[in-house]
């Protein structure tokens, strides 16, 4: 059974909600003595458990419904054939199936707008939370233990520090044209400095390696989530540090070329099968130009009117 954010279902997704702050509570204990979770953290696990909800709804129901439409379709096409004959279109019906939920997770994670936004816009304090979660079992595990931990430590500081240096153009308050973005990452890159040089103190204390990771950890999270991204740590702790390479610029470019590829993959096999049932173009052309709406969403305000001159006479 769906279960969305209505009022019946509210005391669930509060337990959720009190179930993540009290176990980032205990971690905290455990790391850096103080077990009170910032207000503004305690309100971002809030908004992205019921972002979460949504997210996962919305989902389901467009994937149940698509499948739905699709099975009918490909019923009633392969009843009408004649024996032994199968449609060409069949295998990307269930290419089309299994990547759905793909597909929307992607949406989700780089397009999200609307009250899906707080999925990507606080991603760094979701992972700086888990981070601040593996630190706290390598500090509590036994001494023979802990070495197996430190692995998991590295591992969540890579999530950490990606989400970090795509913060400045994630969370919104700076466009792309805005001189405060070039200073946002290097304020990001210098962060990103701070924790791997706390991360080298794990090979030779583990348990105060991990405790002054958290603590950095918890300074970064408490003031992104309250917005203030320029002053993610203080500066005693940024101090002769040189910022890290930033290679989020080349894997956007990437991004944007697989988008593009994408959207050319989609309209040449709309042109193909088109000559095959009889449709010519413009109309062939149709899905690249939903492809296209859903992987730049800046084009639904503007798309819709293209493409009605495009198709008229």
């Amino acid at each position: 059974m769906l279960r969305g954010k209505a009022r019946s279902n509210w005391p669930r997704l509060h337990q959720r909600i009190g179930t993540l702050t009290s176990t980032l509570s205990q971690d905290l204990q455990s790391v850096t003595s103080t077990p009170a979770v910032p207000s503004a953290v305690r309100a971002v696990i809030r908004k992205r458990v019921f972002a979460a909800v949504s997210a996962n709804q919305v989902g389901a129901i467009v994937y149940f419904t698509a499948m739905t439409a699709l099975i009918c379709t490909m019923v009633f096409v392969v009843t009408r054939l004649p024996p032994g004959e199968a449609p060409l279109w069949l295998p990307y019906v269930f290419v089309a199936l299994y990547s759905a939920p793909f597909a929307w997770r992607v949406w989700v994670t780089y397009f999200a707008r609307g009250n899906l936004r707080c999925l990507r816009q606080f991603a760094p304090v979701t992972f700086a939370v888990r981070a601040i979660r593996c630190c706290a079992v390598l500090v509590t595990a036994p001494p023979a233990a802990r070495i197996a931990h430190v692995d998991a430590v590295s591992r969540a500081l890579r999530s950490s520090e990606r989400s970090l240096l795509r913060g400045p153009s994630r969370f919104g308050s700076a466009p792309r044209s805005s001189p405060r973005r070039k200073q946002l990452k290097l304020h990001a890159r210098l962060v990103v400095a701070a924790l791997r040089q706390a991360e080298l103190r794990l090979d030779t204390d583990p348990v105060q390696g991990a405790k002054e990771l958290a603590r950095l950890l918890v300074s970064v999270m408490d003031n992104y989530a309250s917005g203030r991204l320029g002053a993610l740590l203080p500066e005693q702790d940024l101090k002769d540090l040189e910022p890290v390479a930033d290679r989020t610029a080349l894997r956007e470019t990437l991004h944007l070329v697989c988008a593009l590829l994408v959207i050319g993959a989609v309209g040449w096999a709309g042109t193909w099968y088109g000559a095959k049932v009889g449709v010519d173009s413009p109309w062939s052309l149709i899905p690249a130009a939903i492809a296209a709406v859903l992987v730049f969403p800046r084009l639904r305000k503007t798309g819709p009117d293209l493409l009605m001159s495009y198709l008229g006479p």
